[in-house]
């Protein structure tokens, strides 16, 4: 139940329980802001008493950095007052971390190594050197609606750093993401500005989380950007009626009356998004479910002691915040053991109910109320940290520095965020992508993120003023940012683990719907067909990558280890340039197999230019002469492949014409040596993982460099004379000051792709990708550059 006699879940409709979208649309101005009341704002949590201990003093170090309570406010007679955040500067050395670590009883030492991060914080970096922690004064305030990144200046922090002796950073796995420190709001000076109060961190309640402080931000959320953050607009976008329409046998547990229960209409509901683990627990199956439909069935002690702790403290969070029904995927899909190869007539209608489940998680968890995201909880046993008294299992990092004058460090729920499962888990990414609101338990606390992109946390006041009438551009259909609604989500799947690795488009299903409707075209094993040649281009991010045999090689989807696109990086971000530039800058046209026996090829994307007799290229732009030989042929050559090794591709549910993962296709062969290089790599940000080596030509000079896989060096020692072919035009570095992007010809070169010969030449494979210099295939060995058809699987 809500604050003041307000129930927002449970004011139902007559016989339903629930109330629905269309119940809403019926209400008026003045009925909404009673569903959705703001309690009172919470009173200020005293001091914890571990924030002082016996013996404390600042060491030397500390002590001459002259710490002061005033000097964490920024004052009106301060040059920074009511300005923007500046950019992180002046750094002050506070000393070697092992040094630190021997100051036990200096509470800002303490305070700092907490903020880095703890244990996790190693005294050596990987490079051998020394790790140093830094520190700088920076500001923080009031976002701008219109520049969310930053902010006027309104309190001090110290933004702290952890540095190697080289002078690089430590990594995400050994420190926390940007952390800060600040003075703790109970000694705000009375004489400082009042509203600068709201953005220093306070107390939080020691024993267990305080659900007051949810439902607060909920009801924020519900009376200042409802249409927003309701479901009905991600229904809307995505094309969804009602869940229970949508979803065979679509079930909640009901948590008035203990017990599972049929859906119907569009009701109010949270889902939970968890981690299994390796366990095994209960489930619903076929034969328990008649047990688990009758009232009072969680109440029996022989099913409630069988349920994990994980989903008995959603129950509780769900009640908490006034939620009547809960969705959980072992409790409201059938869990069956089926042997999939013996199936009776019984077990396949099973399968195909729960695998219709499975491919529309994104309808399951985008037409929540709320995700319950257990991001903390390494598996169903583990429990939600801070649900149940006495379970925080943490201490908020807080320090008196002098009496009356205590600092906090502002502790984020994405701290330590590599040692989650959750987090590393490909079926959890779009259970949160698509959550409208995100409630994430993790360290010890709870946090509230919407569609607003507004977000709450425990430690940090809660700003009832803040109102969004718009979505990020991210979702479907809105922007035209080719990071945020393409490689974005391309890049973080694909970096996800799966226990399964069949289940690589079943996990992506969702968000691969999602990117069709933005960009209104198919997906090809997970590469928007609208960009093909330049999604192509994908580097590694880790130095050895596993190759997923299932899927094709020149995808994202064929290797285990992540992806980077970096359109967006080396181009621009705007989808309409990037669509024009394709025209101009690519000759190859794309021609999927149906099988590998089969002789039958489709176009993986026709545009509405394109036509038998049509003089255009791929993406619908006039044909240019570009090469020296005759390259008209483009069709494809009836072939079956003879010497093909049956490989079971895994079945491509994103796409709406799930062939093969063989490509057919005419362009530019050429062989050339990679061997040792003494050139640098061109950019600052270094060059992806793997060998750098040189593109070297018949001439001995130079053409290129190219990042290859130390594991394919192995068998292909360099240096040694390999195929290549001539994928598109591209840029190698970024465009300064991103204007005139097509204007300096000179700075744009070949992309190529080094491929490896499978089934005695019958088709390649993807090895990794190069570029050189346009006119610089004439350079090729043997013969010189041809005119060639791949199949490319």
């Amino acid at each position: 139940m809500a604050e003041d006699g307000v129930d927002i879940a449970n004011a139902s409709a007559p016989g339903e329980g629930w109330l629905t979208e269309s119940d809403f649309d019926d209400l008026s101005a003045d009925d909404e802001l009673v569903l959705a009341r703001i309690p009172p704002p919470l009173p200020l949590l005293p001091v914890p008493e571990h924030v002082s201990q016996p013996g404390d003093e600042l060491c030397h170090d500390c002590s001459i950095l002259r710490l002061k309570r005033s000097r964490f406010i920024v004052w009106p007679k301060d040059p920074d007052y009511g300005g923007y955040v500046r950019p992180d500067a002046n750094f002050i050395e506070l000393g070697n971390v092992k040094d630190m670590r021997q100051r036990k009883n200096c509470p800002f030492c303490r305070l700092v190594l907490q903020a880095l991060g703890g244990d996790r914080v190693p005294n050596i970096a990987s490079d051998g050197s020394p790790v140093k922690a830094q520190m700088c004064w920076t500001t923080d305030g009031t976002r701008d609606r219109n520049m969310p990144w930053n902010g006027r200046s309104e309190i001090r922090i110290l933004r702290i750093y952890g540095r190697t002796g080289s002078g690089g950073f430590l990594g995400i796995e050994e420190m926390n993401l940007f952390p800060d420190i600040s003075l703790l709001a109970n000694d705000f000076p009375s004489e400082a500005p009042a509203k600068a109060q709201r953005f220093l961190p306070r107390p939080i309640q020691p024993e267990c989380i305080d659900f007051k402080v949810v439902r607060r931000w909920l009801a924020i959320c519900e009376t200042n950007h409802s249409k927003v953050c309701g479901n009905r607009a991600n229904m809307k976008q995505m094309g969804w009626t009602d869940p229970a329409g949508a979803i065979p046998d679509f079930r909640f547990i009901d948590l008035e009356d203990r017990c599972l229960v049929r859906a119907s209409g569009n009701p109010r509901y949270a889902a939970l998004s968890y981690v299994w683990g390796r366990e095994p627990f209960f489930c619903m199956t076929s034969e328990n479910l008649a047990v688990l439909q009758k009232p009072g069935a969680f109440d029996k002690e022989e099913i409630w002691s069988q349920i994990p702790a994980t989903i008995q403290d959603a129950m509780t969070v769900a009640r908490e915040i006034g939620i009547r029904y809960l969705w959980v995927d072992s409790l409201c899909i059938f869990q069956d053991l089926i042997d999939i190869d013996n199936m009776t007539g019984e077990e396949e209608v099973i399968m195909a109910g729960k695998m219709g489940a499975i491919r529309v998680m994104d309808y399951v968890y985008g037409a929540a109320y709320v995700v319950i995201c257990a991001a903390g909880s390494r598996s169903a046993h583990s429990g939600i940290m801070g649900v149940r008294p006495g379970t925080r299992e943490f201490m908020q990092p807080i320090e008196e520095i002098a009496p009356g004058f205590r600092l906090a460090y502002r502790q984020k729920p994405h701290d330590g965020i590599e040692s989650f499962p959750y987090f590393k888990r490909g079926w959890t990414f779009q259970e949160r992508h698509f959550a409208t609101r995100l409630l994430t338990f993790a360290n010890g606390q709870v946090s509230l993120r919407c569609s607003s992109d507004i977000s709450f946390q425990e430690d940090t006041w809660d700003d009832e003023s803040v109102i969004s009438s718009k979505r990020p551009p991210s979702f479907a259909g809105e922007g035209n940012d080719i990071g945020d609604g393409v490689e974005g989500p391309i890049q973080n799947y694909s970096e996800m683990q799966l226990t399964k690795q069949s289940d690589i488009y079943n996990a992506f299903a969702g968000v691969a719907r999602q990117i069709r409707m933005q960009l209104n075209c198919d997906i090809c094993h997970g590469l928007p067909v609208k960009y093909f040649d330049w999604l192509l281009l994908w580097h590694p991010l880790k130095k050895e990558q596993i190759r997923r045999e299932g899927a094709p090689s020149w995808s994202w989807s064929g290797w285990q280890g992540g992806a980077f696109p970096r359109m967006w990086d080396w181009y621009t971000r705007d989808m309409k340039a990037i669509r024009k530039a394709l025209r101009r800058r690519t000759w190859i046209v794309w021609y999927h197999r149906h099988g590998p026996h089969s002789t039958r090829c489709s176009l993986v994307h026709k545009h509405g230019r394109m036509s038998e007799d049509s003089q255009r290229n791929f993406y619908g732009g006039p044909i240019r002469k570009r090469f020296s030989f005759d390259c008209s042929q483009t069709e494809p050559t009836p072939r079956t492949l003879t010497e093909f090794e049956p490989t079971e591709y895994y079945f491509d549910v994103i796409s709406t014409r799930p062939y093969s993962g063989y490509l057919q296709f005419w362009t530019v062969s050429a062989v050339f040596e990679i061997a040792e290089t003494k050139t640098p790599w061109p950019e600052k940000g270094g060059p992806p993982p793997g060998k750098q080596l040189g593109i070297f030509g018949k001439s001995g000079d130079e053409l290129g460099l190219i990042m290859v896989p130390t594991s394919w060096l192995k068998g292909n020692p360099a240096p040694c004379k390999r195929e290549f072919f001539l994928i598109c035009e591209a840029r190698d570095l970024r465009v300064a000051g991103r204007k005139d992007m097509d204007v300096d010809d000179h700075e744009w070169r070949y992309r190529v792709m080094l491929v490896e010969p499978k089934a005695k030449g019958e088709y390649y494979e993807r090895v990794t990708i190069g570029s050189i210099g346009r006119g610089d295939e004439m350079d090729s060995f043997g013969e010189g550059p041809c005119w060639k058809e791949f199949i490319l699987g």
